[in-house]
């Protein structure tokens, strides 16, 4: 899922308002925003979510990160601000792009010390989650996954965008797929395991529809499991911060 412009967005969302009766702007910035899974962020005029929150290891011992898609930064350096939400506004910087790996489509945003007392682990919405990392062993297909994002359309109301949940169709643990409703603005965010005890599983990467038997829609990403793996390979270590 490529990184999403205004004007782009626009014509989604002009669809998704009428398709749920909503006038666009009828969702207010909160005055004060935690910097927690599940916000919206904006990079260079697009919007994306941010998903979990890493503490770092070894050398990055002291430094906090939180995720996203690759796809949805520029270059290491970039400066990154949390916004109102998909087609909204940007409201601070609140930190530098640290990381990228363009392969998996996952990259890591250094969060400026100045704002590490704003910094929630708690995927908006589900105070209980994440308790620790799903993988291959304890994950199985067919699992509850929860969503939390800011996809055009389900970025207008607190219920789309907390409340979406799918199912786990396949994980070889670097990469799932999981049927469940997703759009362009969710990219980044963060998939949980429900059924694995609320584990963080993986990042939204991409939109995908197919047939089998039935037509279905579902969301691809990066699984943790292979995340971390690849990004201690490259001297990358970090840990999820759990609730």
């Amino acid at each position: 899922m490529k990184q999403w412009t205004r004007r782009a967005m626009a014509l989604v969302a002009a669809s998704a308002f009428a398709a749920l009766g909503v006038a666009p702007g009828t969702v207010n910035a909160q005055e004060t925003v935690a910097i927690q899974p599940g916000v919206s962020i904006e990079s260079g005029g697009g919007y994306c979510t941010l998903n979990w929150i890493y503490d770092g290891e070894g050398a990055l011992a002291g430094s906090v990160y939180g995720g996203t898609a690759a796809h949805c930064v520029e270059s290491v350096g970039e400066r990154i601000s949390l916004a109102t939400g998909s087609l909204g506004d940007p409201i601070q910087e609140f930190g530098t792009v640290a990381y990228i790996d363009d392969n998996l489509d996952y990259a890591f945003i250094e969060i400026d010390p100045a704002l590490h007392d704003a910094v929630d682990p708690a995927m908006k919405g589900h105070p209980a989650i994440p308790t620790g990392v799903s993988t291959t062993e304890t994950a199985n297909v067919g699992d509850t996954m929860q969503f939390s994002g800011n996809g055009v359309g389900f970025h207008l109301l607190t219920l789309t965008q907390e409340e979406r949940t799918g199912i786990l169709h396949s994980n070889d643990g670097t990469q799932h797929y999981v049927i469940g409703a997703v759009s362009p603005g969710d990219s980044g965010g963060p998939v949980a395991d429900v059924t694995d005890g609320n584990k963080a599983f993986g990042i939204v990467n991409t939109v995908g529809v197919g047939i089998n038997g039935l037509p279905y829609a579902g969301e691809g990403g990066v699984s943790l499991e292979g995340m971390f793996a690849d990004a201690a390979e490259a001297g990358f270590t970090v840990a999820l911060r759990t609730v």
